[in-house]
């Protein structure tokens, strides 16, 4: 995904692997953040959004290149609206990093209908691996400098969880079957 930082360079952005396990998670935690409506309008309190930290992500926001950046507080913010983005802070810095918005909805169809290991982009909060090579989206995807070889992080992809939660950190796999993987660009 595509991070915007006051800087604005374009290669900027922030990996991670979304994986069937990631998809439900996202699920999962969408269930968390209700609809505003007339019921909870004139509560006090009404949680809107929920942020969960992902410790697997991999920013790379240092310039253009394949070394990444150390930053704190790497997380992922889901919406009442039905939308994710991520963020963080740059270590060095304290600058705020920040990707556009994203369907979480639109995120899982893509993971169901796409073929296993392929890496997707995300751009200004559009789609992008369907754009032609000669657009703008297809040469910042280009730029990215992306090879086949796997990352370190692809190997974690779950959220963190409190301590002595229910929700298990792996779900059981079928056997002889691998669970489909992508990374998230």
């Amino acid at each position: 995904m595509q991070v915007l930082t006051r800087a604005g360079e374009e290669w900027n952005h922030v990996e991670f692997t979304l994986d069937d396990s990631f998809a439900e998670r996202l699920r999962q935690l969408r269930t968390l953040v209700p609809p505003l409506n007339n019921l909870n309008r004139g509560r006090d309190l009404v949680i809107d959004k929920v942020r969960v930290r992902l410790p697997s992500a991999v920013w790379r926001c240092d310039g253009a290149g394949e070394a990444a950046t150390e930053v704190d507080g790497s997380s992922i913010v889901i919406a009442a609206e039905g939308f994710f983005n991520c963020g963080g802070k740059k270590r060095g810095s304290r600058e705020k990093l920040v990707t556009y918005t994203f369907p979480i909805a639109r995120l899982i169809e893509l993971h169901a209908e796409r073929a296993d290991g392929e890496v997707f982009f995300l751009r200004n909060g559009i789609f992008t691996n369907d754009e032609p090579a000669n657009s703008s989206a297809g040469r910042w995807a280009a730029s990215l400098h992306l090879g086949d070889a796997p990352h370190a992080h692809e190997a974690v992809t779950d959220f963190d969880t409190m301590p002595g939660s229910p929700v298990s950190l792996r779900h059981p796999e079928p056997a002889g079957s691998a669970p489909a993987q992508r990374v998230l660009n």
